[in-house]
């Protein structure tokens, strides 16, 4: 653990730094670089990284924060997050050990259909596992992406064979300026890889519906589309998966690809030569890098078809300073 706590700018440093230490123990550290806890492998430090426990602690980081003028930013398990070199400025959140529990919200299944409690720090793959071990099907889109479900909310994260949104009833939030909050699934829009609930919230429990199925043919559709994915994308270096998204009638990949971009390289990043869409660390890459390379691809591709690309991943730290963020 570091205990450096140069790059904290705000008043009171050794006070807050305490404060922290007595509340966390081994679970804060300061200066951190948040490289090793984000899927890219690239990002600077983390002027405080916290790994909250509870609820009460996420209540005792908002009112700190407010305390002492230091904005939060939550990272999850960094699977669609790219961190500038410069890092984070105030308090990042991972929820690496909290809110990870499973459980039957009912007694018995009703109409063929099982409710689910699921907390927002468990892993995606987590909690396909224990549905297909109980013959519950509705996930199965979710099969080989990575991260948790509380990022998997705030991203409407999913694949060509569906998304959260189709199988949420419930969500449980705390905003970090409103306190804890409880909506219905119709009362939070969910789009295209987008949701308007999430913002500036942390996921700490979901309801959904799942359906009763068979083990058995749960399990070969699950290994089918793990193998269809490892087929078409480059899996052996670290990215955040898509970078683009798909632009309606198009796909990002296509685009990309006819504008002749694939393997163009900024230093260590490079577009994929299996897959357009991905732009790959294949090894000593740098935030900046990438940067580089995301804006030079969106370039080219406007230039090439007249078509604007969003991107995807979500950019967070010094440059690009929000209050509060609550990626995947």
């Amino acid at each position: 653990m570091s205990t450096d706590n140069s790059s904290i700018t705000k008043p009171c440093v050794l006070e807050i730094t305490e404060a922290f230490r007595q509340r966390f123990g081994e679970s804060v550290r300061f200066n951190e670089p948040l490289a090793p806890y984000l899927t890219y492998r690239v990002g600077g430090p983390a002027d405080i990284l916290v790994f909250p426990r509870n609820k009460d602690d996420l209540v005792w980081l908002s009112n700190a924060s407010k305390k002492s003028d230091l904005p939060i930013t939550m990272i999850g398990t960094g699977t669609n997050l790219l961190v500038v070199d410069e890092g984070i400025r105030g308090i990042t959140v991972s929820l690496l050990h909290a809110f990870q529990e499973i459980e039957l919200a009912q007694d018995q299944m009703t109409n063929g259909t099982a409710l689910v409690r699921c907390g927002g720090g468990v892993p995606k793959a987590r909690l396909l596992g224990w549905a297909i071990e109980r013959g519950l099907t509705g996930l199965e889109f979710s099969s080989g992406v990575p991260g948790t479900i509380g990022g998997g909310i705030y991203m409407n994260a999913g694949t060509k064979y569906g998304c959260y949104a189709d199988i949420l009833k419930e969500l449980t939030l705390f905003d970090f300026h409103r306190g804890f909050l409880n909506l219905k699934r119709d009362e939070a829009y969910f789009g295209y890889r987008e949701q308007s609930a999430v913002k500036d919230s942390v996921v700490t429990s979901v309801l959904f519906e799942l359906r009763s199925g068979n083990p058995m043919a749960i399990r070969s559709e699950v290994n089918r589309i793990i193998a269809e994915r490892a087929e078409k994308q480059p899996l052996d270096y670290p990215s955040c998966g898509s970078t683009f998204k798909n632009p309606e009638g198009h796909s990002a990949g296509r685009l990309i690809e006819r504008a002749g971009l694939k393997g163009l390289a900024v230093g260590g990043a490079e577009v994929s030569s299996k897959h357009a869409n991905f732009i790959l660390n294949k090894g000593k890459a740098t935030a900046s890098d990438i940067l580089t390379l995301i804006d030079l691809v969106r370039r080219r591709v406007e230039e090439h078809s007249s078509i604007s690309l969003e991107c995807e991943v979500i950019v967070l730290g010094a440059w690009n300073e929000r209050q509060v963020s609550n990626p995947p």
